[in-house]
């Protein structure tokens, strides 16, 4: 598979289809974590390129976020402020004033109000966008999110799809989700992947047109009733403004 440079590609799929583990080996933490992994193929990000699983990680090039944001948390720091700067220390990138770069990222992510808040107080949603910051304070050109949807309710996943809009074309997005709710706000490519076999790799549109060829890989239940108005929108440009259209924000 490929996936263009400054696009959003969503990996759909059951649980145990494989791709956390996709994004761990593009990361570099597969190999750090378990060095026995046997792999084969060929990994290309950018202008780096793989014959074997990276040996390191490879933040801050690649940006992870895990789908437990907890453990991303590194509990060291007594405020939200505090646990972002420590990504630039940790790479060596503190401008003069840190207060100008990270919480503008703080309002943008909607969480400029826990600057002062310990990191270990904060609900499931709040501790999500504090992991996200620490990742996007880096300013990484590709970035990985491990199901970033679930801990969000809806509001926080509204907003989270304008953050990852506002970035394409400058960063490269890759979202696993085991929903397509989220990922058909976002996304401009999707692969449906089962048992680490790839079922689908096509645009979004394409996608919905067989989205029941993937009824056992995708929870679609509640998309049966708008299979015809999906299937209007997409023979007929026309449509365009139609519910659905505005709720996933697909052109």
């Amino acid at each position: 598979m490929e996936i263009p440079g400054g696009t959003c590609c969503a990996i759909l799929g059951p649980t145990g289809a494989g791709k956390t583990s996709l994004l761990h080996c593009l990361s570099g933490i597969m190999r750090r974590h378990h060095p026995g992994a046997v792999s084969s193929g060929h990994l290309q990000i950018g202008e780096r390129s793989f014959d074997e699983l990276p040996a390191q990680i490879l933040f801050p090039t690649v940006g992870l976020t895990l789908q437990d944001p907890h453990v991303q948390i590194s509990s060291v720091r007594d405020t939200v402020f505090g646990e972002v700067l420590f990504t630039l220390e940790n790479t060596g990138t503190v401008p003069e004033n840190p207060t100008d770069v990270i919480l503008p990222l703080l309002r943008n992510l909607g969480i400029d109000l826990l600057a002062d808040r310990k990191p270990t107080s904060l609900s499931g949603g709040e501790t999500q966008r504090v992991a996200l910051a620490t990742i996007l304070i880096a300013q990484p050109p590709v970035l990985l999110l491990d199901e970033p949807a679930t801990a969000l309710d809806m509001a926080a996943q509204q907003k989270l799809r304008g953050i990852l809009r506002s970035m394409k074309g400058k960063t490269t997005i890759v979202v696993t989700d085991t929903q397509l709710d989220f990922a058909l706000g976002v996304c401009d490519q999707i692969v449906v992947l089962k048992e680490g076999a790839i079922l689908f790799d096509g645009r979004p549109a394409a996608f919905l047109r067989r989205m029941q060829d993937f009824a056992t890989a995708l929870p679609l239940e509640s998309w049966n009733h708008l299979k015809p108005e999906l299937d209007e929108m997409l023979d007929d440009p026309s449509t365009r403004g139609s519910r659905i259209t505005r709720a996933l924000a697909i052109t």
